[in-house]
C-alpha cells in the first residue's frame, strides 16, 4: 500500500472507530492536502457526497501516488462517480495510483471494473454473482466460491493466474504464495483454520 491513503466512505457504519484507527477523518476532499497526515477517511455529508467524491477522485488523479479506497462502489457509481472511478482504474497505474473498491454484490459491478484488478477477493456469493466473477476472472474460481465457509474469501491474482482461498489469518501467506513459481502454476492450496 502506498504511503498516502484515502478512504471514500459512502455509507455510515456503526462502531467503525476501531476499523479506521489512525485515519484522519475529513468532510472535504481538499483536506487531503493537510501535510500533517498521510491517511484520511473522507465521509462527507450526504448532500455533498457527489461533489466531494468527484473532487477527491480528481485530486488523487492529478497528484498521483495515492491508494484510494472506494467503500461501496455501487453507491459511488450511482451518485455520478462512474467515469471518475473508471479513469482511476484505467489510467491511475501510470501515476502510481492504487484503487481498492468494495461492494456488497459483484453482480452490480461491470465486468470491466473486475477485469482491471490485479487482486480480487470475494466472500460467499450465489448465482448471478458467481457467474459475474467467473466471467471477469476465470472459471477455476467457481468451485472455490461455491465452497467458502462464513469467514473465508476466494482470491484471484490476475497477473499470476492464481486462484486460492483464505481467511484474514492466512492473507499474508496467500499473497506470498501467489508470487512463487508454485503459485504461478495454478490453484493455491492454503490450509485455513476456522476463525
Amino acid at each position: 500500500m502506498r504511503r498516502y491513503v484515502v478512504v471514500f466512505k459512502t455509507k455510515i457504519d456503526k462502531d467503525d472507530a476501531d476499523k479506521w484507527r489512525g485515519f484522519h477523518r475529513i468532510r472535504k476532499a481538499s483536506s487531503i492536502m493537510d501535510g500533517r497526515h498521510t491517511r484520511f477517511l473522507l465521509q462527507p455529508e450526504y448532500t455533498y457526497q457527489a461533489r466531494e467524491g468527484w473532487n477527491l477522485c480528481e485530486r488523487v488523479y492529478r497528484q498521483g501516488g495515492w491508494t484510494i479506497v472506494i467503500d461501496e462502489l455501487l453507491v459511488a457509481e450511482r451518485i455520478g462517480l462512474a467515469d471518475q472511478i473508471e479513469r482511476l482504474l484505467t489510467q491511475g497505474r501510470s501515476t502510481d495510483i492504487t484503487v481498492v473498491v468494495g461492494q456488497q454484490r459483484p453482480v452490480g459491478t461491470s465486468r470491466f471494473v473486475i477485469s482491471q484488478c490485479t487482486h480480487l477477493f470475494s466472500f460467499r456469493v450465489e448465482g448471478r454473482d458467481t457467474k459475474t466473477v467467473a466471467e471477469a476472472t476465470t472459471p477455476r474460481i467457481v468451485p472455490v466460491l461455491d465452497t467458502l465457509s462464513k469467514r473465508e474469501y476466494a482470491y484471484y491474482n490476475r497477473a499470476e493466474r492464481v486462484v486460492g482461498r483464505g481467511t484474514a489469518a492466512t492473507l499474508g501467506g496467500l499473497l506470498r504464495f501467489a508470487g512463487t513459481p508454485a503459485g504461478m502454476a495454478g490453484t493455491a492450496k492454503i490450509s485455513t483454520q476456522p476463525t
